[in-house]
């Protein structure tokens, strides 16, 4: 019997392709080397980044392709650049911005107007609780001007009595020209904005009656600090929404709505530092200008009137003789000869 040479053993035919498989493995271990030592591959590491010493990183934005581009620079090392594409509908924020909060975290009070006539409040009543108590303490305006008590809120007031005397007999003493209403912020804290909002109109109605001659402004109730909402129920979201409610109720009455809020915000959007007192509520003496200003330029950019009457009145005042003059008017007659 004879054997066939030309055919390999399954054992020859391993060996080979062990040792070809070998040598394609030295070829590319050999090639990868030789590529990363000349700086033409490199592995990244998603985890290596976060474990760097002394690592800068700054991002911008191109706006036309979703592409960031990170920077990173460690001391001990060179420059790397590392080039990623996130998809186009993820937005990208900026890991350095700059804002117009202060560093030291205070709430500065803006630019806003605090220019008013006092003797335009001559003939201007006010209805608050102890916010507008504030307006004669800090001698902003007449006693006799001002209806106010602490923990008033717009269904209160209608029932109360300061001196015996309620809010629509000493509006209606006064006379004046325009009412203003600021009341609700001590109803936060027990009320519903819901409520407040219908009483408010329902005293509208009432001073109406009472004062049918004299226009009626409804004040927006003011921001108190970031402090005071962490410890009060009194928050920025609830004031919001009680002033969308009362000034839909001035509105639907033809009521004029006067929105101090926002004058009054510091740059964080709370009460400023510069307007309010160390219980983060009420006013330093600085914000009744504000107040105080706003008020006057609305009432007169609404009623036009109020100060056409004004002038008159003081016109008439001008002109019109003393006591003294008069009474050397007619001394001068009297000594006149009878012709």
């Amino acid at each position: 019997m004879t054997h066939d040479r030309s055919r390999s053993s399954p054992a020859d035919t391993a060996a080979l392709l062990t040792i070809i498989i070998l040598i394609i493995t030295i070829i590319v271990l050999l090639g990868i080397y030789f590529l990363r030592q000349n700086g033409m591959l490199r592995f990244e590491n998603s985890s290596a980044e976060a474990t760097q010493p002394h690592v800068i990183i700054s991002e911008s934005v191109v706006d036309t392709a979703a592409e960031t581009t990170h920077t990173a620079a460690a001391e001990t090392s060179a420059p790397i650049t590392v080039t990623t594409t996130v998809p186009s509908s993820v937005t990208t924020v900026m890991e350095t911005t700059e804002t117009d909060l202060p560093a030291d975290g205070s709430n500065p009070a803006k630019p806003v107007p605090s220019e008013y006539d006092k003797g335009f409040f001559d003939n201007i009543f006010m209805v608050g609780d102890s916010i507008s108590v504030g307006l004669v303490n800090y001698g902003y305006l007449k006693a006799e001007n001002v209806f106010a008590q602490v923990g008033l809120t717009p269904a209160s007031v209608m029932t109360t009595l300061i001196n015996e005397e309620s809010v629509y007999d000493k509006a209606a003493a006064c006379d004046p020209d325009c009412i203003c209403i600021m009341l609700g912020t001590n109803g936060l804290s027990y009320l519903s904005e819901d409520y407040m909002a219908e009483k408010m109109g329902e005293f509208i109605d009432a001073l109406r009656e009472k004062c049918p001659n004299s226009k009626i402004a409804v004040l927006s109730i003011p921001p108190v600090t970031e402090e005071h909402e962490k410890e009060k129920p009194e928050n920025l979201t609830n004031i919001s929404n009680y002033n969308e409610h009362i000034k839909k109720v001035a509105d639907d009455r033809s009521a004029l709505f006067v929105d101090i809020f926002p004058l009054l915000q510091g740059s964080t959007g709370y009460l400023a530092d510069d307007f309010a007192e160390n219980d983060g509520l009420h006013f330093k003496g600085a914000a009744y200008p504000v107040v105080l200003s706003a008020v006057q330029t609305a009432i007169t950019e609404t009623f036009p009137e109020i100060l056409q009457t004004e002038a008159q009145t003081a016109a008439s005042a001008a002109t019109a003789p003393t006591a003294f003059e008069e009474t050397s008017l007619q001394s001068e007659t009297a000594a006149l000869p009878i012709q």
